[in-house]
């Protein structure tokens, strides 16, 4: 009868194994303090400043949202863009949407204000339907709510409307 041997996994020399795990541990570590160093640099960089006008883009897609009419202002007539400009500037996720959505929409021709209607039409109609995950669509959507929102909470742009107060907490008072 012939003896089977056991097969056995190669091993490493012990100055080997030594070395691999001085490798790992000093690369964790490295790893470790080049997290912390890069998380410390990003504490310690002066903020960008805030800029107190709105870009010409946010400004123009709220006056596409909601235009003038023969009744009501503009958006930017109510100075919706300045109100959401300053709500953006103290919240910096908001902040970078912003900036990143109007760099957006500024890539076509000389800026989004200056496209003629149907351009900015199809891109508004794109923005809507875009992906929920993409900056394009989170801008549009956060352009019309907060948009539309702050618009209506004006007295003057309920003029040719049936309302003399906002309809919330109390309710719709027709007269």
């Amino acid at each position: 009868m012939a003896r089977h041997a056991t097969p056995t996994w190669p091993s490493l020399p012990q100055w080997r194994r030594r070395w691999l795990l001085g490798a790992l541990l000093t690369g964790g570590l490295l790893g470790w303090l080049a997290r912390a160093d890069a998380a410390a640099s990003v504490r310690r960089a002066p903020r960008a400043r805030a800029t107190p006008a709105p870009p010409a883009a946010l400004i123009a897609l709220l006056d596409h949202l909601i235009p003038a009419d023969e009744l009501t202002p503009a958006a930017s007539a109510l100075r919706v863009p300045q109100q959401m400009w300053a709500e953006a500037q103290t919240q910096p996720e908001l902040l970078r949407l912003a900036e990143v959505g109007c760099a957006w929409l500024d890539r076509y021709g000389d800026g989004f204000a200056s496209l003629q209607f149907e351009e900015r039409e199809a891109l508004v109609a794109w923005m809507a339907r875009a992906p929920w995950e993409s900056p394009q669509r989170r801008l549009f959507y956060w352009a019309r709510e907060r948009g539309m929102t702050l618009y209506y909470a004006q007295p003057a742009s309920w003029r040719g409307l049936p309302i003399t107060r906002p309809p919330q907490p109390l309710g719709y008072e027709m007269g």
